[in-house]
Formats: structure tokens, sequence, C-alpha cells
């Protein structure tokens, strides 16, 4: 085509339908990158839905552990007060057949009582420390399950980004080989 000036001036749409404004394979080519678009926009929002069911999860699993760790905690606590009340009971008993066999408070009865007492003493401890490990352990899962279940939604949002930028790329580059 020429302007009059001798200068040929080529139209990129030579197959331009007026009332179209473009033609079929302008279309075709227009369509396709915004598919590619709209494919990068779907899975990135799909990822990004997959990342906060993620965090979400991870959450819940983190309160159940945490909750666990509580109970576990007052069932030692309740516990050891049980203990300690059996272990009066026991050195109670102690004291009474000491005094029922008539022996004087000298010599064995008062070491067979504070060995009794040691003894019990140190179950009541033991068990109240391996509750409190066992309520620690659970509390550390439970920070453990919250930071991966954290971590791998962060890493699922920056992939949803990848994917949604990428998407956008392609759609781009359609045009840009048109």
């Amino acid at each position: 085509m020429s302007n009059g000036s001798g200068v040929l001036r080529l139209n990129r749409f030579s197959y331009q339908n007026a009332r179209m404004g473009f033609d079929p394979a302008s279309l075709g080519i227009i369509t396709l990158a915004a598919t590619s678009a709209a494919a990068g926009a779907a899975s990135a929002s799909a990822q990004k839905k997959s990342a906060e069911a993620t965090r979400q999860a991870a959450d819940a699993n983190a309160a159940t552990l945490r909750n666990e760790a509580d109970l576990q905690k007052q069932t030692g606590m309740e516990n050891a007060k049980r203990m300690q009340q059996d272990a009066a009971r026991q050195m109670g008993e102690a004291r009474l057949d000491a005094a029922q066999s008539s022996l004087l408070r000298e010599g064995s009865v008062p070491i067979r009582e504070q060995a009794l007492a040691t003894r019990l003493q140190t179950r009541i401890q033991d068990e109240a420390a391996e509750a409190m490990r066992n309520a620690q352990s659970l509390y550390n899962r439970a920070n453990t399950e919250q930071y991966m279940g954290r971590s791998n939604a962060r890493a699922q949002k920056t992939s949803a980004m990848g994917t949604l930028l990428s998407g956008f790329a392609q759609g781009g580059n359609t045009l840009l080989k048109w």
C-alpha cells in the first residue's frame, strides 16, 4: 500500500475486517495470549487457596497438640497430688505399725521411715517430671507443626506468584511472537 510519497506502508492487519477490528488469525493469537494469562491466574488462585488450607491445618494440629500438652500437665499435677496423699497415708501407716510394735522411736524405725519417705517423694517427683517432659515434648511438636505448616504455606504462596507471573509472561510472549 502506498501513501502517495512512494513509501510502501505495510498494514499488519492486512486481512482486517472493518466490523471486527482484527482478522481471525489476530483474534486467535489474542485469545491464546489471554487464555495463557487466565490459566496462570486460575492456577495461582488455586495454589494460594491450598496454601491457606495448609496453614489452617497446621494451626489446627498445633492447637490440638497444645491442648493435649495442657491435659498432660493437668493429669501430671493431679497424679502428683494423689501420690502425695497416698504417701502421707503410707507414712501414717508406717508410724502406726511402729507404734503398735511398741518399738521406741530410735534406731532402725526412724531410718526406715526416712527411707520410705525418700522413696515415696522420689517416685512422686519422677512422675511429675515425666508428665512435664511429655507436655513439653507436645508443646515442641506443636511449635514445629505450626512452623512447618506456615513455612509450607509461604512456599506455596511464592509458587502461586510465580505461576501467575509465568501465565502473564506466556501470554505476553505469545503476543510478542505475533
